[in-house]
């Protein structure tokens, strides 16, 4: 388990409330320093701060995702709407503000390398409509073989429905399985995230994959 703080007393704390039984855990303080343990070893989650030396959680982030399918959980007091959402957006699987009780966070933790560990053995590939494909183990995605670039939480949000083909989801319930949990208080964040995602599907010749129900939810049929 990475813990990535720059401030060294808060990442004591963070570290702490995890259970030394079931997690090996390293601190450290930069960006630099996340992506040089990548390169090393295999880690189940980062657990990451939006300050941090020489660079922004969230561009760390970012460049977590180009490269490890790994659990990214922001634990910070960066608490404002926008930051979450920036969260979210770079690929974060959840984001808890600070202060949080550490029982509460280590149970969060638990819950978030599960979803990610058992969602990565469940299948390797996935199909729809249309010649939409993705390969889970690469993260890459494809419209009749032609490459379709998505960010990580567009990749999740159409995994997801994929993965439950012809079975109506509602806004709440994609916003809990795929952001950790529901909307901010508004709808109109997940169908935000399903335009983006239509129209980068319709740009690649796949228009008709994603259906919205009014007043209930989203469908791949």
């Amino acid at each position: 388990m990475l813990v990535a703080r720059a401030e060294p007393d808060g990442s004591q704390r963070v570290a702490s409330a995890l259970d030394p039984a079931t997690y090996e855990v390293l601190r450290v303080a930069s960006g630099a320093a996340v992506l040089a343990q990548l390169e090393r070893a295999r880690w189940d989650a980062l657990l990451l701060d939006v300050e941090l030396e020489g660079a922004s959680g969230f561009e760390v982030c970012r460049r977590v995702r180009e490269r490890d399918t790994m659990a990214v959980i922001f634990v910070t007091a960066r608490g404002e709407l926008s930051d979450r959402v920036r969260g979210f957006d770079a690929g974060a699987d959840d984001y808890v503000v600070t202060p949080v009780d550490p029982v509460e966070l280590d149970r969060r933790v638990r819950a978030v390398v599960r979803r990610c560990g058992a969602g990565a053995a469940a299948a390797r590939s996935l199909t729809g409509p249309e010649g939409v494909a993705l390969d889970l183990p690469s993260h890459t995605a494809t419209v009749e073989g032609r490459p379709l670039t998505l960010t990580a939480k567009e990749f999740a949000l159409l995994a997801l429905l994929l993965s439950r083909r012809g079975e109506v989801l509602s806004a709440d319930e994609v916003s809990r399985l795929v952001w950790g949990y529901e909307t901010f208080g508004s709808r109109n964040f997940v169908e935000a995230h399903i335009s983006r995602l239509r129209a980068k599907l319709a740009a690649a010749g796949a228009r008709q994959v994603i259906d919205t129900l009014r007043g209930v939810g989203y469908v791949v049929r």
